[in-house]
């Protein structure tokens, strides 16, 4: 009988798809040992890719709109609709991967591309609406998507300080939102795998916002921003909000979503997990192999990976994680991996190990030297 391998990877960001490192893993193993079994699952948390990924695997459809990036330039957008349901990854209008470097500013970074494919959906038939968080430019708590929703229509005035001066929203934002046609009687499904809430110590601004380009001294301003638009939140929806675990994810977008009148939280692993049914198949597995771009204290946080190796570990099946960049402070001890490779050699250049061909040579690599 045929040794069962399990390879259901992430993306590495800005590098390649979850598909394409699944694929090189499964290409170095069989090169290795034609006789494996090996079966690849691209998996997402919620971020890059996921509203594809789970359109494509339902027989959905891809819709295309005009929308804006995380900095107001206009971008084609798209998201997936399968019957009534349509999908949507934050990470496809306000993307981190979408803006250069030197653009990141979750000062000036808005949601509100988000708000406007919510209502492109409803307006095309969408009663659900699942919507991956991850992978955000963004750290305003929803404030643009919301400002989306409510019908604002002069998007330049989004740069500005809040309130965004477009429309007085200071004390009827939650009220406008019942206006909303369609939106009351929309379920909506967050999917997301970070439990951090909106503000505080694991909250989105000092949990995230450093890598969307916030530098020490700003961040206290996006923290006091963010609690205060979450406290005007929890006033006028009557809903504890700030504390709630997701709310902080994708820049706090999780938390202005818990002002819909029917939502509900679902890791986007766990989705995925189940659609594929990779626990069934994780059942007759010799080994699993999972892994992300870079793995860090946030993969703890509920990422994708993470999900993949706590299922393993709970099935009692070794799993390894391997990753383009390991963090210099990430504690292992807390892990559910069996195993952690770094496939990016320590002399090479993060610019080089992100090169698709360089990421692809070093995965088939390290995966070349595992015994399986």
């Amino acid at each position: 009988m045929k040794k069962r391998i399990i390879i259901a990877t992430d993306s590495f960001k800005g590098s390649l798809s979850s598909t394409e490192v699944a694929e090189s893993v499964k290409e170095a193993l069989l090169a290795k040992n034609a006789d494996l079994e090996v079966l690849t699952y691209g998996i997402s948390d919620g971020g890059e890719g996921f509203a594809e990924m789970l359109t494509n695997a339902r027989g959905g459809k891809m819709v295309k709109m005009d929308a804006h990036d995380a900095l107001l330039h206009p971008i084609k957008a798209q998201y997936g609709m399968i019957d009534d349901c349509a999908v949507i990854d934050v990470a496809s209008t306000v993307g981190l991967t979408m803006l250069k470097p030197m653009e990141r500013n979750p000062w000036k970074a808005t949601s509100f591309g988000v708000g406007e494919m919510i209502l492109h959906a409803l307006k095309h038939g969408a009663r659900k609406i699942i919507i991956g968080l991850g992978g955000s430019a963004t750290n305003d708590a929803g404030r643009g998507m919301l400002e989306a929703m409510i019908g604002t229509k002069k998007v330049s005035d989004c740069m500005m300080e809040w309130p965004y001066g477009m429309r007085k929203t200071k004390n009827d934002l939650v009220e406008a939102l019942h206006e909303v046609k369609g939106l009351d009687d929309c379920e909506f499904v967050i999917a997301t795998d970070v439990d951090n809430p909106l503000c505080g110590p694991n909250g989105a601004t000092h949990m995230f916002s450093s890598q969307k380009g916030a530098s020490p001294a700003i961040k206290p301003r996006l923290e006091q921003r963010n609690r205060k638009f979450g406290k005007m939140l929890e006033q006028q929806s009557k809903r504890s909000i700030v504390e709630q675990p997701g709310a902080g994810a994708a820049g706090g977008i999780g938390a202005a979503l818990m002002t819909m009148k029917n939502w509900k939280i679902q890791r986007g692993i766990d989705l995925l997990m189940d659609l594929y049914d990779i626990r069934t198949n994780m059942k007759t597995a010799s080994m699993v192999i999972t892994g992300e771009g870079r793995i860090d204290q946030q993969t703890l946080c509920g990422k994708a990976a993470y999900g993949i190796g706590v299922t393993a570990k709970e099935m009692g099946i070794p799993c390894i994680a391997i990753c383009g960049q390991l963090s210099d402070d990430f504690d292992a001890t807390q892990a559910p991996w069996t195993k952690i490779i770094q496939v990016s050699p320590p002399n090479q250049t993060l610019l080089e190990s992100m090169k698709p061909d360089v990421a692809r040579e070093n995965i088939s690599k390290a995966a070349s030297e595992l015994t399986c």
